[in-house]
């Protein structure tokens, strides 16, 4: 590739129309809206990869119960007095665990 001095201080007028058009397509190209997707299939390449099964979180033990959510536990805390005395003005038939 032959490169003069001259040729670098005047650009021929193809190359500045090479530059600007390729800077637009860049610009079009970088500032796509996050949802979008070109087609069908390249959607999927963005998919959550799932590796852990949902819907069993809840493992009942009643000791855990009766001393995260009890009586006991909600007297011995001023939080806890609040919660107790919300659900008696609500009108709880039960107020805690």
């Amino acid at each position: 590739m032959n490169l003069s001095v001259g040729a670098l201080a005047h650009p021929t007028r193809s190359s500045v129309l090479s530059s600007s058009l390729e800077l637009r397509l860049r610009s079009h190209f970088t500032f796509k809206p996050v949802g979008a997707c070109p087609g069908p299939v390249s959607c999927w390449n963005h998919q959550q990869i799932r590796t852990k099964a949902r819907g069993n979180e809840y493992q009942p033990n009643n000791r855990k119960r009766k001393r995260t959510h009890g009586w006991i536990k909600r007297i011995s805390t001023p939080a806890g007095i609040e919660v107790i005395l919300r659900r008696m003005l609500k009108g709880r038939k039960s107020l805690s665990h």
